[in-house]
């Protein structure tokens, strides 16, 4: 018999809220550096202006004033001395000399970066040694040499006037310039400050911005994961035990609603087992208790070469018409067994017995797999009403080869994980339901690797259906491998215990029918964890008929 493959595709992991707060913090801390620098920019701008003003330009104005009031004292006391020969008229004159060629040179250090300034400076200079070389110096010497005459032919000859005159009008110039850069420079500076207070404001509103953005993300990733979760929590006190709780929000917070869905599920099986008790009492404990004995796995999941869990869940009481175990052959190969007699309660406990006694018996013999099969099968124990499918699946642990006969059985299945998503193997029906005048099951074979995981289940969770119209969707194969695909990583334990809530969740009455299901991997390695997967459901494959 073939078997069919089924594929899924991949959902991306959330980020943790440790990795969720780190980038957080580190925008913050990104715009909060940028808001310093802007600010810290401005601020710079404005000191550098107002440097410029207290440092340069003002000093520099108040200078070519002096320089010019210095000019002024010389050319009056030159001329005092000219007309009256009073040697006390040339006190202002070296005075505003010596003055003069201070501020000429301090000018200098102060423009020293202003090329523009210096050449009117340079200028200035050049006037002012121009006048006294024409006008300043020959006059004074004539008057000194008791010549007036000569003195009166050169001031009216006029070039001492000419040269004073350009004198002025370059320090008019200087000043004119020094002036447009004061003025220029107080603009800067109220531009500056305009712009700093722009900065500021901006950064206020960024600052708040960045205080609601944060209080947001809270809520987002912390406060509304927890009101979820407080309000799931609150459901279940209240005694809705089929409302899962869900793991929302990011890893952190999912975990708190993992761990409180693992104690609902808990509390849901000790519900269970409450009330199987109950049953029990109905159907005269000490008879109950050696078929449970009978029919309960015996591995304990120890078998060597394979990891191994399976778990059943009775419709009635304790007992199951559902039986599952795993035994080692002689030949070392580990066989997985799986059987569902018709009906439930203790009569179908009763035929699950004895048909499991007399298989696991001749499993302990070197008969070929199908020998055993038939031998088993031809004696029902006289109950010629009754049937049963039965599911049988040697393994070799060392090759991975795999042989199996499928009596009428659902399908199990062999499921590898990819990054795109999973891929099934079926292993399908090999002979017909099990009864009174059935025969002829043969044995197919196939192989499993170390990194696959064996899935085997009974009608109870490939039959669960929501309602009971005749279109209400079954769980099915494909309800398997959808809870499979959103699993992170798999092992044969948390396998079985995802399908059994699953099937909770979609069946409106759990304790309908038998549910029992077993998972198995090779080499006791779970299978090759990867990115989850969400597989949808598009068609029921490989049912068994309902008893």
């Amino acid at each position: 018999m073939g078997h069919s493959p089924h594929r899924g595709m991949g959902t991306a992991a959330q980020p943790s809220l440790h990795r969720r707060v780190l980038v957080a913090a580190c925008v913050l801390a990104l715009l909060l550096a940028g808001t310093a620098l802007a600010v810290g920019a401005a601020l710079r701008r404005v000191e550098a202006q107002q440097d410029l003003v207290r440092q340069r330009l003002q000093p520099g104005s108040e200078q070519v004033r002096s320089l010019l009031a210095d000019v002024v004292d010389q050319e009056t006391g030159q001329r005092g001395y000219v007309i009256t020969g009073d040697p006390t008229f040339l006190e202002p004159y070296k005075l505003g000399q010596t003055a003069g060629e201070t501020r000429i040179a301090s000018l200098r250090r102060t423009f020293d970066a202003d090329p523009g300034v210096l050449r009117v400076v340079d200028q200035v200079e050049a006037d002012l040694a121009q006048w006294h070389h024409l006008g300043a110096d020959p006059e004074i010497a004539a008057a000194r040499a008791g010549d007036p005459a000569r003195a009166r032919a050169l001031i009216a000859q006029g070039r001492g006037k000419a040269a004073f005159d350009a004198l002025r009008s370059h320090l008019a110039d200087l000043q004119t310039r020094i002036d447009s850069l004061h003025a220029g420079a107080t603009r800067s500076v109220q531009e500056a400050n305009a712009v700093l207070a722009r900065t500021i404001t901006a950064s206020a509103g960024l600052l708040v911005l960045l205080v609601l953005w944060t209080g947001l993300l809270l809520r987002l990733w912390v406060l509304r994961p927890i009101e979820a979760l407080r309000a799931s929590m609150r459901r279940v006190a209240e005694g809705h035990l089929d409302e899962p709780v869900e793991a929302l929000g990011p890893p952190e917070v999912a975990a708190i609603g993992t761990d409180a869905e693992s104690m609902r599920r808990r509390i849901l099986d000790e519900v269970d087992a409450a009330r199987a008790a109950g049953a029990a009492l109905a159907q005269h404990s000490p008879v109950v208790a050696g078929l449970r004995a009978e029919l309960a796995a015996r591995t304990g999941g120890t078998l060597p070469g394979v990891t191994l869990a399976g778990a059943l869940r009775p419709a009635e009481g304790v007992l199951a018409g559902d039986w599952w175990d795993a035994v080692r052959r002689p030949d070392g190969t580990v066989v997985v067994l799986l059987a569902d007699v018709s009906g439930h309660g203790a009569d179908a406990g009763l035929v699950a017995a004895r048909f499991k006694h007399r298989l696991t018996a001749l499993l302990d013999t070197r008969l070929e797999l199908d020998e055993v099969f038939a031998t088993a099968a031809e004696d029902l124990g006289g109950d010629d009403e009754r049937f049963l499918s039965c599911l049988v699946i040697a393994v070799d642990p060392l090759t991975g080869t795999l042989g199996w006969i499928n009596a009428g059985h659902p399908p199990a299945v062999i499921v590898q994980r990819h990054r795109t998503g999973l891929e099934a193997r079926e292993l399908g029906p090999t002979g017909p339901l099990l009864s009174s005048v059935s025969s002829g099951w043969q044995v197919e074979h196939t192989t499993m690797e170390p990194t696959e995981l064996l899935l085997a289940f009974t009608d109870g969770v490939s039959e669960a259906r929501r309602g009971h119209e005749a279109g209400s969707a079954e769980f099915g194969t494909d309800g398997v491998l959808a809870t499979l695909g959103g699993l992170g990583a798999w092992s044969p334990e948390r396998a079985v215990a995802e399908i059994l809530e699953a099937v909770r969740q979609h069946a409106d009455n759990w304790h309908r029918d038998d549910v029992t299901v077993v998972a198995l991997t090779l080499d006791g390695r779970p299978a090759a964890p990867g990115h989850p997967v969400a597989v949808p459901v598009t068609a029921q494959t490989g049912v068994a008929p309902a008893y």
